[in-house]
């Protein structure tokens, strides 16, 4: 079944991608109401954790030492690197559905490289424009309230965080696919690892214990996503450690999982649909 596949460069590789993806859109397009609604949907749905903070808010003005503008800002990251995440990496996150119904198996007699297939092949753009609407509003919001410069600084630092807060999500999503090679079953590891572990860090670290400082410092880094980048732009401005530490952690987390992909590839058996 597998097949020696032929190699792409990666310019190759990206204008691939980009071709399925607009093919994406362009059949969600088909179904405007219906990709409206549903991203509305999502909207709504992330809407209420906003709630819940902000009425929490109400009797405790500050949680862990930030207010409103603070928190805000943080979620913010939450939202908008999961919003690129999810647009990217959406057949990781539904790898265990693809292994279940045969699909991988057809990846697998394909001259492209498997991984690029699975990413490629589909994106929840619903879920991206609704995580992404609201993350964009937050930040916009809490940018301006914390009254933060658009300087060219600031643009940078944003965008090197976004990248190494979306390769952090994709890396854990990922990691929990390959579980699916073993286990066959990876959805429990899945919401346990990303899901269960994410909410955590819609407050600050310094609110919780030292275990799960450390658990989400070096075992599970969710905490460089939004907290320390946060630490750039609001309580250590200009220290650009805090930045170059997020991108490079979910450049290195992201390659440790593709290393895994790789060995479980090696030790993945068709479940037989």
């Amino acid at each position: 079944m597998r097949n020696s596949f032929q190699k792409h460069s990666l310019s190759g590789y990206f204008v691939l991608y980009f071709r399925f993806l607009k093919m994406t859109m362009m059949s969600r397009m088909q179904y405007k109401l219906d990709t409206f609604l549903l991203s509305l949907a999502v909207l709504i749905r992330e809407c209420v954790t906003i709630i819940s903070l902000y009425l929490i808010l109400q009797k405790f003005s500050e949680i862990g030492g930030w207010d409103i503008g603070e928190l805000l800002f943080l979620y913010s990251f939450v939202f908008l690197t999961y919003s690129i995440c999810i647009l990217v990496f959406t057949g990781v996150r539904d790898f265990e559905g693809i292994v279940h119904q045969g699909e991988f198996d057809g990846y697998l007699t394909k001259p492209v490289a498997p991984f690029f297939q699975v990413i490629a092949r589909k994106s929840d753009v619903m879920a991206t424009l609704g995580h992404g609407t609201l993350g964009l509003l937050l930040f916009f919001y809490s940018y301006s309230r914390l009254q933060l410069s658009l300087s060219l600084e600031n643009v940078l630092a944003i965008v090197l965080v976004l990248i190494g807060g979306t390769l952090i999500q994709g890396a854990l999503l990922l990691f929990s696919a390959v579980m699916t090679f073993w286990t066959t079953k990876s959805g429990q590891i899945q919401e346990l690892l990303f899901y269960q572990m994410r909410g955590f860090i819609a407050y600050p670290l310094s609110i919780y214990p030292k275990l799960i400082k450390w658990i989400l410092t070096f075992c599970i880094p969710l905490a460089f996503v939004n907290y320390y980048p946060s630490r750039f732009f609001i309580a250590e401005r200009h220290h650009w450690i805090w930045i170059f530490l997020t991108l490079f952690v979910g450049i290195a987390v992201f390659i440790g999982s593709l290393l895994f992909w790789k060995t479980g590839l090696k030790h993945y058996e068709s479940t037989g649909n």
